[in-house]
């Protein structure tokens, strides 16, 4: 569930899956090991096939964050960054994935984390919420 670029040595993570009253939390950790600071332009959550055969169209369904905590514009040098996101709950077929796309503004360390279903259907599940 990593996705790496190494040459920039910038990754994102997910790094837990909760659910709770009808949403699901996203508790992803961005770690950006250079010195140079990553700005962060936009998070992107979207179902995709895992395999597209050749001259097939590409089926994706882009899912809105409902509510983020912690989502931080700038991560500075050798830092780590932990942000939960709330999506509305759902579940995917084995063939899909759930695909976090992070990306750089004006830069090129976009990351991608590649998330099976069995991860989703195993989100721990949180009997109260408690909202700072």
């Amino acid at each position: 569930m990593t996705g790496k670029c190494a040459t920039w040595v910038a990754s994102v993570s997910a790094y837990s899956f909760y659910t709770y009253n009808g949403m699901l939390y996203v508790h992803t950790q961005t770690k950006n090991s250079s010195n140079v600071p990553f700005d962060t332009d936009f998070i992107r959550f979207k179902i995709t096939d895992k395999k597209v055969p050749k001259r097939t169209a590409i089926q994706e369904t882009v899912l809105d964050a409902v509510r983020s905590y912690n989502e931080v514009i700038e991560i500075a040098g050798k830092s780590t960054v932990r942000t939960v996101y709330a999506l509305p709950k759902f579940t995917i077929p084995d063939d899909k994935l759930l695909v976090v796309e992070l990306y750089e503004k004006n830069g090129g360390r976009h990351q991608t984390i590649r998330v099976e279903n069995a991860d989703i259907v195993n989100a721990e599940v949180i009997d109260e919420l408690k909202i700072k």
